[in-house]
């Protein structure tokens, strides 16, 4: 060959490269930031079976990374080996990789941090007499000697990636850096949530957690204590999750709250952080996410973690099937749990906000006597809609405001009862409804206040009506069995041309919801009936902000027939101001207990707010 290798298309010399230019490549897909460092060391001290281990970085890395493990440390003679590329204890065969049962596997860790850094390793084996140094500068060995050293292994890691500016320079913030540590040093402990870490920065700890902790201990000490979270503990088949999620109210506009593990190992997942999101449904608003961590586990034969140098990605055989189990999973937890959010005291805690599932499960038809009974109403009372009023007053029975003379308060403001009530009436304030629940009183016109025992429970009655009826109109609509009210004069609304756009592409869900709306000519439509709720609302109005309510939700993320089930219940039900009587606010209660997701309305509210007898101890100096 006599071409040039600098001449295009004439032949080249084919020639190894060297040794040290190949393991700076290959430390740019291994160690593509500092904290890749921390995630390959700390995962070669788990391996090793620490169960303390100590991380101190400084300057975010870049200056500093100092890994510190009680483990079983590198005999003497391989201390040298463990720094060759593809040197590895933890697998023989090919085969290994469908059984693994450790971190690492590929053997390149420590051979790519000390091809770009200045590395110090000390480690004694257990047996041996005095420790083994080794120090490597650019992946060229500087020195090895005895030294004093305890059980265990330290790694050094000073200066890193002095010797390649580029990578250096592409590196973020320092702030930035630091986050990405961080992150990672509390995946890692939450994974191995029975180990002992401690996390020191530029000289500030960052958090120490004892060893011996369960999966409970560990999430809230690293993701909030003054936070609520929900147990996650299910197995189904070969699937088992367990671990801790926040309650709906946590839920923070990014994802660095959310921890997800695969067999121990930490990994990034699309799949299933969708799976976590989509169990909340409509307890979280689009565009948050949920916090905590899930464990999960599988037939690591239906696991492929050799698709990337970094093993964060994984590749699932049954994808689908995992999904859907976490989606269940995550579900099911929600709704066994009370996740009614605790009002917080001044000195930042909260009390004790068990759910309240035991008022629930006990029913025994008491909501069909609630279903079936008259309502005391006050003349200027709201409009309830047909599906928050009881049966008899939906086809113009009378109530007893109608036949009788209403008295009030005048001291509390509250509605008397008629003192010929009828008998099987709704029992008054004072007695105990359905439940466990007694209603004591009310709030500026929107507030409930329900007693449950030692606890009082503050309902929102807007959320909650629109929460009962979101649920029902969502079913109308999947069943095509959506009701309304013809209207006696139909009523011709022009829309504007993205209205009307809208209108065209959505027709049929707005009918499964309950409209009878026809094109009339050019931009106008024709309304002939409104969903059945929206009785005494001005149908124009109505159609307008229900098309209008449809563009904004769907560029959050939500689907066509959300969408319209959530705008019609939201422009329905009860707002401030409209005051409910004693049996029309029991019943809108022993409504929302039978929803499926009854602890926020479909924009992630909460429906209920909770306060503990000993919260309000607290604030009255009774402890």
């Amino acid at each position: 060959m006599n071409g040039s290798p600098s001449q295009p298309g004439r032949g080249r010399w084919i020639r190894p490269l060297p040794e040290r230019v190949v393991n700076k490549i290959a430390a740019g897909e291994v160690i593509e930031r500092p904290a890749a460092v921390v995630k390959e060391l700390v995962e070669n001290a788990m391996d090793a079976g620490a169960d303390r281990i100590d991380i101190v970085v400084e300057k975010s890395g870049v200056k500093l990374i100092r890994i510190v493990d009680n483990g079983c440390g590198i005999p003497a003679e391989q201390v040298e080996i463990a720094f060759a590329r593809h040197a590895t204890s933890k697998i023989s065969a090919f085969d290994d990789l469908d059984r693994l049962s450790t971190y690492g596997f590929r053997g390149e860790a420590l051979p790519s941090v000390a091809s770009v850094s200045q590395l110090r390793l000390l480690s004694r084996a257990p047996g041996e007499d005095a420790g083994t140094e080794i120090v490597y500068e650019g992946g060229v060995l500087q020195s090895r000697q005895p030294a004093p050293a305890p059980p265990g292994t330290t790694v050094e890691v000073r200066n890193l990636f002095y010797n390649t500016p580029a990578r250096r320079k592409f590196l973020k913030a320092e702030s930035t850096e630091a986050r990405h540590i961080s992150r990672t040093a509390t995946a890692l402990a939450i994974g191995r949530y029975r180990v002992g870490f401690t996390f020191t920065m530029n000289g500030r700890d960052i958090f120490r957690v004892p060893p011996g902790l369960d999966i409970e201990a560990r999430v809230s000490s690293l993701l909030g204590s003054g936070r609520k979270f929900v147990a996650v503990n299910i197995e189904a088949g070969p699937v088992k999750i367990e671990g801790y999620i926040g309650a709906p109210d946590t839920a923070q506009h990014n994802r660095y709250g959310q921890y997800i593990f695969i067999n121990d190992r930490y990994v990034f997942s699309p799949v299933l952080s969708h799976a976590l999101n989509g169990g909340y449904g409509d307890l979280i608003s689009p565009g948050t996410y949920p916090l905590g961590a899930l464990l999960v586990w599988v037939d690591p034969t239906e696991v492929d973690v050799n698709v990337h140098p970094s093993k964060t990605e994984v590749k699932l055989s049954r994808e689908r099937e995992l999904h859907d189990a976490v989606v269940r999973a995550v579900r099911e937890s929600l709704r066994q749990d009370g996740i009614i959010p605790s009002l917080k005291t001044s000195s930042g805690t909260a009390g004790n906000s068990a759910g309240i599932g035991p008022h629930v499960s006990g029913r025994t038809g008491r909501d069909n006597v609630i279903a079936g009974i008259g309502s005391a109403r006050a003349e200027n009372a709201p409009y309830l809609p047909d599906l928050c009023r009881p049966p008899e007053t939906r086809d113009g029975g009378n109530t007893p405001g109608e036949s009788e003379a209403v008295t009030v308060d005048k001291n509390t403001g509250e509605i008397l009862q008629p003192q010929a009530a009828a008998a099987g009436s709704l029992p008054s304030v004072a007695e105990e409804p359905a439940d466990g629940f007694r209603l004591v009183g009310r709030f500026a016109d929107l507030y409930l206040l329900f007693q449950a025992g030692n606890d009082l429970y503050i309902v929102d009655q807007h959320t909650a009506h629109e929460r009962v009826l979101y649920e029902e109109i969502s079913r109308q609509i999947e069943a095509e069995t959506g009701s309304g009210q013809v209207l006696l004069f139909p009523m011709q609304v022009e829309l504007s041309p993205e209205q009307f756009a809208l209108y065209q592409e959505s027709g049929d869900v707005i009918t499964r919801s309950g409209f009878s709306v026809a094109e009339f000519g050019g931009r106008t439509v024709n309304v002939e009936a409104v969903p059945s709720v929206m009785t005494g609302k001005a149908p124009d109005k109505m159609l307008t902000m229900l098309l209008d309510d449809i563009a904004s939700l769907r560029k959050t993320g939500y689907d066509l027939e959300k969408a319209v089930a959530q705008s019609v219940a939201c422009r329905s039900a009860v707002m401030a101001g409209d005051r409910l009587s004693d049996q029309e606010a029991t019943h809108l209660l022993a409504r929302l207990l039978k929803s499926r997701d009854r602890y926020s309305c479909p924009h992630g509210r909460p429906t209920f707010i909770k306060i503990s007898r000993s919260d309000l101890d607290k604030q009255f100096g009774r402890t």
